[in-house]
């Protein structure tokens, strides 16, 4: 059985030999050498350059110099947006301050641009480095989204709530803060704003060891949004309306007009 399939390969074997070496194998190398001709235009082909771009570096502004009173506060909030949006802005020609506001060291201004979104405060912290947890997403809550009409208000200039909310005394659920005749509470995004401004000029965040709490901006089921800094970044979660804790407070806005 092996030695028939050996006779069987060696006259095979002799068949090709006698085309290569024949004739016909004069026809099979000119084939041959027509195709690798041909293919050798293929690999010889210069190759497409490709171009690898680095990614622009972001330059997060220097703020850590800025003065002490709300002048020299409003100049670097432009700062932040000029940074976030690429647009240059002018806080003090748009809205109606007085010179004693702007002399003053105790506050921290908030300012919303139209059609600014809890989605985008958030977004423009994260352009600054920090790292922000959301329980749920911020623009399921009242009030996320933006203006009609750019916004701008001061809060006190601490990393606590206002005093008068904190503490066993003081303390109040969302429920009855919203009750509070004549205050108008800061809300998810107004904490935002004023938490990205605080740290980018003195490295510190808002509420540390307290909590804020945003008594309006609820959940369609009455959960109230609330925030803090807790670890390495910044928490936005929720609590029932009636919830109260000595270390949860609120803080107060003092709206400035729109220059007319």
């Amino acid at each position: 059985m092996l030695r028939k399939a050996l006779r069987k390969y060696n006259g095979l074997r002799q068949q090709v030999d006698n085309v290569l070496l024949g004739d016909e194998g004069d026809l099979w190398e000119a084939e041959l050498k027509n195709f690798l001709a041909k293919r050798s235009c293929w690999v010889t082909e210069t190759p497409k350059r490709v171009e690898i771009l680095e990614p622009p570096e972001i330059i997060i502004p220097n703020l850590r110099t800025t003065g002490p009173t709300l002048g020299h506060w409003l100049a670097a909030r432009e700062e932040l947006h000029k940074f976030w949006t690429g647009d240059t802005i002018v806080l003090r020609d748009m809205f109606a301050f007085t010179e004693e506001q702007l002399a003053r060291t105790d506050v921290i201004p908030v300012f919303r641009p139209v059609g600014a979104t809890n989605r985008l405060a958030v977004d423009w912290k994260k352009k600054l480095g920090i790292s922000v947890y959301e329980e749920v997403d911020v623009m399921g809550y009242k009030n996320s989204g933006g203006p009609k009409k750019p916004e701008l208000y001061l809060i006190n200039r601490s990393v606590r709530p206002d005093e008068d909310t904190l503490g066993e005394g003081n303390k109040k659920s969302p429920d009855q803060l919203i009750v509070v005749p004549k205050k108008i509470w800061a809300g998810l995004y107004g904490w935002c704003d004023a938490d990205s401004l605080h740290f980018a000029i003195t490295e510190n965040h808002l509420d540390p060891e307290t909590v804020t709490w945003f008594p309006k901006d609820r959940l369609a089921d009455g959960r109230v949004a609330r925030g803090d800094w807790y670890g390495a970044r910044v928490y936005l979660c929720w609590h029932y309306s009636d919830d109260c804790y000595p270390r949860y407070g609120a803080r107060a806005t003092e709206p400035v007009p729109f220059r007319t």
